[in-house]
């Protein structure tokens, strides 16, 4: 693994690299909200050990990049992507999107149907397939209040490692999955964390997806797209029950709008997929990417 940075859009990108050197698909791996490129870090190297080439950047606003101050809607981040391709000659990438990250895959393959800056297939990984005020209900004040990140500036590492241990009773983060998790933050002298991502671009961020209109961008693709979904283990609360019935009722408008669709359910598993199963994912990854290069 390779840790690099670049300049585009007036912006310091922090990025990482495996098997770079490789004349096969480049693969760009995006994160979700208010994570980091290494959340990757797992499934990478299986990745790279099927042959492609992995570029995985921290988001603006997130990791190591630069936290301007400004636009945080899907125009700022298209407009980041395309610059990130360009700079490294990124043709016809296959775009791994996980949650948040997926909805911008699923944004820049909307935007770019045909062309060089076309992605050759778009892999959704418990995101992009949902519209958010498609759930029964739901209204910005209502959305906005239960999606609000925590305050979490100031506590201590130990505190916050013992909140994330809480509610995961099928899955115990190992030390690297630690490690990964703690990269979201600056870490204090004192042990305290502070987000990198800051509460008012957070907000940005969830105020630009709750505008987003993901139906409509079914309609725009012409490349091929796996959806994996993430179902969690055990009884479901209301809330969660009325999340899952979202994404399937996403993955069926999909179902009926996008040609080229394969989805891949990965059961008894959390949100946050490619810590939990990265080996797995990593196979269905390799999978889609054969029948991409099959069908180009």
């Amino acid at each position: 693994m390779n840790s690099s940075y670049l300049y585009i859009n007036d912006l310091r990108v922090h990025y990482l690299s495996w098997n770079a050197d490789s004349s096969s698909m480049p693969v760009i791996l995006v994160h979700g909200l208010a994570s980091n490129a290494r959340i990757w870090e797992k499934a990478a190297p299986f990745l790279a050990d099927g042959g492609l080439a992995l570029y995985a950047l921290d988001l603006r606003g997130h990791g190591l990049t630069d936290k301007p101050d400004g636009d945080y809607g899907f125009d700022t981040f298209s407009r980041d992507l395309t610059a990130f391709m360009d700079t490294l000659s990124l043709e016809k990438p296959l775009l791994v999107g996980h949650s948040w990250g997926a909805m911008l895959a699923l944004d820049h393959a909307a935007r770019f149907p045909f062309g060089p800056l076309s992605p050759a297939g778009i892999v959704l990984v418990d995101g992009g397939m949902t519209q958010m005020d498609d759930l029964p209900g739901a209204t910005w004040e209502q959305t906005s209040q239960r999606l609000a990140p925590p305050r979490l500036a100031g506590l201590a590492v130990e505190q916050f490692m013992a909140m994330v241990a809480v509610g995961n009773d099928t899955w115990k983060p190992d030390d690297q999955d630690i490690s990964i998790i703690l990269a979201n933050f600056e870490i204090s002298e004192q042990e305290t964390i502070s987000p990198h991502l800051s509460f008012e671009h957070h907000m940005q961020i969830l105020r630009s997806m709750w505008e987003y209109k993901t139906y409509e961008r079914f309609t725009r693709l012409g490349c091929p797209v796996l959806m994996v979904p993430a179902a969690p283990p055990g009884s479901h609360l209301p809330e969660q029950q009325a999340y899952l019935g979202l994404k399937e009722r996403g993955i069926q408008y999909a179902e009926a709008a996008i040609k080229k669709l394969s989805v891949k359910r990965m059961v008894d598993t959390i949100h946050d997929i490619p810590l939990q199963r990265p080996t797995e994912l990593a196979e269905i990854i390799l999978q889609f990417s054969q029948t991409v290069l099959t069908t180009k």
